[in-house]
């Protein structure tokens, strides 16, 4: 079970994550598509943090026993499915739409409320202070080329940023893990990492 000092940590970003998407929602109205049972991000294979892993064994320990068995066979079918396009080096955005493991058949999240920071963050515009040269955005909210005008974008952004790779560096170390140590949803939901 994750420590009260990560659990803390961890849900004031998602907060300001959180903030920061209803902000969008907002200014963007109509173009911003991400709303309940759209699952359009959801069918790629990407990586996440072993503290994001964390917080989904916990959600799935306290989800009745049907429930957990239903996602660990999803996800063994899903890593059997994946197993020749798993590349560790490949952070996300590898597309063999493969839905992930904890989408229902309605193409809602099972796991919603312990969702990873990537599927919080990802859908209206998202800056990457590391790789200042792009904005990241579903392709259902803004297409490629379209002009996002948004004055409080990177300095909002770059605070979560930062604010993240400074808990996932103090988590790893705490724990003992390499510096940019990850996982899969997937194998969070089978807890193969023990953890």
């Amino acid at each position: 079970m994750l420590d009260k000092s990560f659990s803390k940590k961890y849900i004031n970003l998602t907060g300001l994550i959180q903030d920061e998407f209803n902000r969008n929602a907002d200014l963007h109205g109509d173009q911003i598509k991400c709303k309940k049972g759209c699952s359009q991000c959801c069918s790629q294979i990407f990586r996440i943090t072993m503290l994001d892993s964390e917080v989904i064994i916990s959600h799935i320990n306290n989800l009745d026993i049907a429930q957990q068995e239903f996602l660990k066979s999803k996800a063994e079918r899903y890593i059997n499915l994946i197993g020749h396009h798993k590349n560790e080096s490949d952070e996300f955005f590898v597309k063999p739409e493969i839905p992930c493991p904890a989408l229902d058949e309605n193409g809602s999240c099972m796991i919603y409320e312990a969702r990873p920071v990537i599927c919080r963050r990802f859908g209206p515009p998202v800056f990457d202070y590391k790789n200042p040269e792009k904005l990241y955005a579903c392709e259902l909210n803004f297409k490629e080329g379209d002009e996002i005008i948004d004055d409080q974008l990177i300095p909002k952004q770059t605070d979560i940023g930062i604010k993240w790779d400074e808990l996932k560096t103090l988590y790893n170390s705490e724990k003992k893990y390499k510096k940019n140590a990850s996982t899969s949803i997937a194998e969070a939901i089978l807890n193969i990492n023990n953890l």
